[in-house]
């Protein structure tokens, strides 16, 4: 039997008969937040949502900030509301099932996290979760790809990484975006699992959370190479494009907004 993100979402099948704030209000890790204005008589609602990354022993937080710079984005171009201080869970945390987005990210290797971690990740996974791997090193140094692919292969047996095709949806979910690229643009393509016409994994080897984070002066924390501040907006849109895939849909044929995703689909 599939299950997709609807498994983060008790009584999901009766979300098409509630009013916004009610079905977000049934959602784990969503928040209905109503945007009031005294001249519209139908004020907006907006989901709030954490963008969590997660902590292990190791070095966990190579571009501190990243999230925190993702959620204010999201919070100015979508109807997501994200916290504005993403949280750090551990795999051993009950708030890593929040919300079917992960974040890991990591610069030299991925130590091993335990067989009680992996557990936990599996059923992250097996919920309709989706793990978004980021590389810090921007493709000079394979070893946390290598580390992730091996991570995968124990906790999705039976899945295969492999490069996302461009025609995925992955690529227009909201911007329609031409190269998955981040602080580097070293490799053309990203990884994934692809799991029953779901992405359950992301693995990114281009250093995406360096072309987000930015120091407590408010400018960029690193250079993107060789496109700079265009490669960062397109790093930027592509950041978004995981986020609301992530948490909105298993599919989306063209750009999309995301209360018409999570009120308006028919969900499966």
């Amino acid at each position: 039997m599939r299950r997709g993100r609807r498994s983060f979402c008790a009584g999901a099948t009766a979300l098409a008969a509630l009013t916004p704030a009610a079905a977000a209000a049934r959602i784990p890790g969503l928040r209905p937040s109503v945007n009031a204005d005294p001249f519209d008589p139908q004020p907006e609602t907006v989901l709030q949502v954490d963008l969590p990354q997660l902590e292990y022993a190791g070095r966990w937080n190579p571009r501190p900030g990243a999230m925190r710079e993702l959620a204010l984005e999201a919070r100015l171009r979508t109807r997501l509301e994200p916290l504005r201080a993403p949280t750090a869970v551990k795999a051993s945390s009950p708030a890593l099932f929040s919300t079917p987005f992960l974040y890991i990210a990591g610069e030299g290797s991925l130590p091993a996290l335990g067989d009680v971690a992996e557990a936990r990740l599996a059923r992250f996974l097996d919920l309709g979760g989706m793990l978004v791997f980021d590389a810090a090193d921007g493709g000079t140094d394979r070893g946390f790809e290598h580390d992730v692919a091996a991570l995968l292969a124990r906790i999705a047996p039976g899945t295969t990484l492999a490069p996302v095709a461009a025609e995925h949806v992955l690529f227009r979910s909201f911007y329609l975006v031409d190269a998955p690229v981040g602080r580097t643009r070293a490799r053309p393509q990203v990884q994934g699992i692809e799991d029953e016409g779901r992405l359950k994994a992301l693995v990114i080897g281009n250093d995406l959370g360096g072309a987000l984070a930015r120091g407590a002066d408010g400018l960029p924390s690193h250079p993107c190479v060789p496109g700079g501040p265009a490669q960062r907006e397109d790093a930027i849109r592509f950041a978004i494009n995981i986020l609301l895939y992530a948490t909105c849909t298993d599919y989306k044929s063209d750009r999309a907004h995301v209360e018409t995703l999570l009120f308006n689909r028919r969900w499966r």
